[in-house]
């Protein structure tokens, strides 16, 4: 982990922002549903759950008790998973670092359990990232909460800091939050759904994010 004072904060979203884990939350969900599902696994239904919430996903697969599956197996089978198929952008890893240099603290605010940090977060991401705000540390997005917990922990003023999500509960969250909204449209959601959130600003590609965004924030 880095630390020292910052003058910045840059908060990014995961899933769909850093790292694009669907391959490996389908075949997490495909072990599941053979083990626990008394019906036939319909693999076109599988390719239209990765992006769904875990339990949703589940009881669509037929598992008859999807939550106690999900709470009992979930996490064993994503972290199994993980060699079969996580993309890392890159690109957001090298801008995350060079944001670093330029005096960002660099945070995460994300979805995932935390119990899933420990393998669903990269490794270079987690050198980089002084603080990852996890589903049990704040209210869910759409709220607020998570984003700003991430700045207070930086000692960022919202004015100062930036949320790059991929999703319209990210983009709602970080305006809620009064920080900088930047949309990620190579995400899950797209484009057109991030303009339409009201995202301040929506970048096409990973190449996109770096330093150059620091100034769309206040200054001192």
């Amino acid at each position: 982990m880095l630390a020292g004072e910052r003058r910045y904060a840059a908060l990014f979203d995961l899933d769909g922002v850093t790292i694009d884990g669907r391959a490996a939350i389908a075949a997490a969900l495909r072990s599941l549903a053979l083990a626990w599902s008394p019906t036939a696994l319909d693999e076109t239904v599988l390719g239209r759950c990765a992006a769904m919430p875990p339990v949703q996903a589940l009881g669509l697969l037929g598992v008859s008790e999807p939550r106690a599956v999900y709470d009992g197996h979930f996490d064993a089978a994503l972290s199994g998973a993980t060699g079969e198929g996580v993309i890392v952008f890159d690109g957001v890893v090298a801008a995350m670092s060079a944001l670093a240099a330029h005096g960002a603290g660099i945070g995460i605010v994300t979805a995932q359990a935390r119990s899933r940090i420990g393998f669903w977060v990269p490794p270079a991401v987690a050198e980089l990232a002084e603080v990852v705000v996890a589903y049990e540390d704040a209210a869910p997005k759409p709220a607020p909460d998570g984003v700003l917990a991430a700045c207070a922990h930086l000692g960022v003023t919202p004015e100062r800091a930036f949320f790059l999500g991929d999703s319209a509960t990210d983009i709602e969250a970080g305006r809620a939050a009064g920080v900088f909204t930047i949309g990620a449209g190579w995400g899950f959601a797209g484009a057109a759904v991030l303009r339409e959130a009201g995202a301040d600003l929506v970048l096409a590609g990973p190449d996109e994010v770096g330093p150059e965004l620091l100034k769309y924030l206040g200054t001192d």
